[in-house]
């Protein structure tokens, strides 16, 4: 049996797609009780959640990014629903959620 032919039947498992789920969160952030605020901009409120294992991340509008210590899984599954997209890579999805700095110091009208 050649190389070929192995590989033919028994081809090598697919490397397995990193998984993040992302739920928007137009207000502010309060997890003990202190607004969170970027770093980046100083934004106070519209941020996108991102869960990666049972790690919490913050995106801001600017694209200043970092985990959130104070934010536990739990927090992110309280907003969370099924997924309506999936993209093929991570600049591809910031993009279309506009969470790439394309719009920092953007702020939408909540009332």
């Amino acid at each position: 049996m050649t190389d070929y032919d192995h590989d033919f039947y028994n081809p090598a498992p697919e490397p397995a797609r990193a998984v993040i789920r992302a739920v928007p969160h137009p207000a502010e952030l309060n997890p003990r009780g202190i607004t969170i605020t970027c770093t980046g901009c100083g934004a106070r409120r519209d941020w996108l959640l991102l869960a990666v294992r049972d790690q919490i991340f913050v995106r801001c509008r600017c694209a200043h990014e970092w985990r959130e210590p104070d934010l536990v899984r739990a927090d992110f599954d309280r907003h969370y629903v099924e997924p309506e997209h999936e993209w093929d890579d991570f600049d591809t999805a910031m993009r279309a959620l506009a969470f790439d700095g394309l719009l920092a110091g953007t702020t939408w009208n909540l009332d």
